[in-house]
């Protein structure tokens, strides 16, 4: 009875091994070819990218002079924190009246010319003393540990972007449109200085602002000189491509270069965003990614304006840390985290698509 016991066991372990092998093959042959094609993709197109950020990064909004600090110890104690964060103070700055509160384009509220003598823009000349917007320090709460970039409160941008339509609109209504122009693209330059996808694309948002406002003026300073929208069009698909390119998939040479070229104006953005997902699975990645992965560490020798590209390789959450009662982002599945570590690296790919696709989606104006 015991021999056929141990046959039986035999047989079975076998089997098991046989469909983890099939199962392996299976991934492999699912998902190789589309981490190949990008890793072909990357490095065909760096000399292009290359090209679009050297001269995005000629654009004078890049060099305008500002004064070396963090706006986070303000800007974080005056606005709203999405995702389960906290709420607006009621003696903010930012605090808007009931008549302001109505969600219109520039364009129908310079037509609607409302009421602006209760607003008080002093607050955007007090951050003009700042040249980085630190959003995982100096804040009104505590974030969960591990740090997850993609459920963690963010600041709702929104805010500065309805302060900017008044400024703006206060600003060529009074004769002084260069002021209000310099207010609103420092507060872009905070907003892309926090080193995130969301804080790039607001700062987008922000200056194409400042450029409506200047078309709707029938003769506007000669020497104001909005963004143009061709070097809005460039900052846009620069940034977003600058995470492919930081990519732990991405050749470690093509990668390199993609962040040093034009003035590695994307350096820390795309790095902070492919980190996120890099740190997420590392325990399973790692193994067949090392070259990119001590890449990734060196980079962090070489600091960025906030910490949060620290704070994702110190603290972030990977995909074997439980995640928090309460958390929206669900535990990974039991049958991945009982895999053996090369099965588990098989599967990374698609869980990797999916997770970025998330972030994607997260990463909203």
């Amino acid at each position: 009875m015991s021999r056929v016991l141990v046959w039986f066991a035999s047989i079975l372990v076998v089997l098991v091994v046989v469909a983890l092998i099939a199962f392996d093959m299976f991934i492999r042959s699912r998902y190789e070819p589309t981490l190949d094609a990008m890793r072909q993709d990357v490095t065909a197109q760096v000399d292009l990218f290359c090209d679009e950020q050297t001269q995005l990064a000629a654009d004078p909004w890049f060099h305008e002079p500002r004064v070396e600090g963090d706006a986070g110890p303000v800007l974080n104690a005056w606005v709203q924190w999405e995702d389960a964060g906290p709420s607006m103070p009621a003696d903010s700055p930012l605090q808007l009246p009931a008549h302001l509160k109505e969600k219109k384009t520039l364009d129908e509220w310079f037509a609607a010319a409302p009421d602006l003598s209760s607003l008080r823009f002093e607050w955007m000349r007090e951050l003009q003393r700042f040249d980085r917007w630190d959003t995982v320090r100096n804040l009104p709460f505590q974030h969960e540990t591990p740090y997850n970039m993609m459920t963690a409160p963010v600041p709702n941008f929104i805010a500065l972007l309805e302060w900017s339509k008044f400024r703006l609109l206060h600003g060529v209504k009074t004769g002084q449109p260069l002021e209000a122009a310099r207010d609103v693209r420092h507060l872009a330059w905070l907003s892309y200085r926090t080193d995130s996808l969301l804080g790039a694309m607001i700062a987008y948002a922000l200056l194409g602002q400042e450029h409506k406002a200047h078309a709707l003026m029938e003769q506007p300073p000669a020497e104001w000189k909005p963004m143009s929208e061709a070097q809005r069009g460039r900052m846009r698909a620069v940034v977003w491509a600058s995470m492919s390119f930081a990519s732990i998939v991405s050749p470690v040479e093509v990668a390199r270069k993609a962040r040093s070229c034009g003035s590695a104006i994307t350096r820390c953005i795309g790095l902070v965003e492919a980190s996120n997902l890099a740190r997420y699975l590392q325990p399973i990645a790692e193994p067949s990614f090392r070259a990119a992965y001590a890449e990734l560490q060196k980079e962090l020798a070489t600091p960025c304006p906030s910490s949060m590209l620290t704070m994702v390789w110190e603290h972030g959450v990977t995909i074997d840390d439980r995640q928090p009662p309460g958390s929206a982002m669900p535990d990974p599945p039991t049958w991945m985290r009982s895999l053996p570590d090369a099965m588990r690296a098989s599967t990374s790919p698609e869980h990797s698509w999916r997770s970025s696709a998330r972030n994607s989606t997260r990463s909203r104006c």
